[in-house]
């Protein structure tokens, strides 16, 4: 868990809370934070674009300046395997993830059909790549961040 110190919260925002991590399993808390926590990154008014994410995972430093974070290029270019995705989901259920029922089966149309959303949305951006690229899960990925928990109180 990472601590509350006043300058990280200052530097990076405010700290990841226990209940939104209620779907990763494991749970894959740390206790040092070296950059921004990311667990909101998909949520809120400072929601950043995917072609923002695209370009950062290329090249972090032409987004953020004097940023440490390695370029990941190299998913730009690799395929994304999703020859397994059926199996990981049903090991996902052993560990108490709440899949539905038959969701296993059609988990890749699914995933095909937002990597088609994020792939036409960056043409937008006058960036093409194919909807089949590792950087397009990564994008789907960060872009969810944050979003199954909401910060606004309940109304009673």
């Amino acid at each position: 868990m990472i601590r509350p110190f006043r300058s990280e919260t200052e530097r990076y925002g405010e700290y990841s809370k226990a209940g939104e991590f209620v779907y990763d399993h494991p749970f894959q808390w740390g206790s040092k934070r070296t950059g921004p926590d990311l667990a909101r990154e998909g949520s809120g008014n400072l929601k950043k674009t995917n072609g923002w994410h695209f370009r950062h995972f290329r090249e972090p430093s032409s987004m953020s300046e004097g940023s440490i974070m390695p370029p990941y290029a190299f998913m730009l270019q690799n395929n994304l395997d999703t020859s397994t995705t059926k199996a990981k989901i049903n090991a996902m259920r052993t560990l108490g993830v709440p899949y539905e029922n038959g969701f296993e089966d059609i988990a890749n149309a699914n995933l095909m059909a937002q990597a088609r959303g994020i792939a036409d949305n960056l043409k937008t951006d006058s960036i093409k790549v194919s909807p089949g690229k590792e950087v397009i899960a990564l994008i789907a990925y960060i872009q969810r961040m944050g979003t199954d928990i909401s910060n606004e109180p309940k109304n009673k």
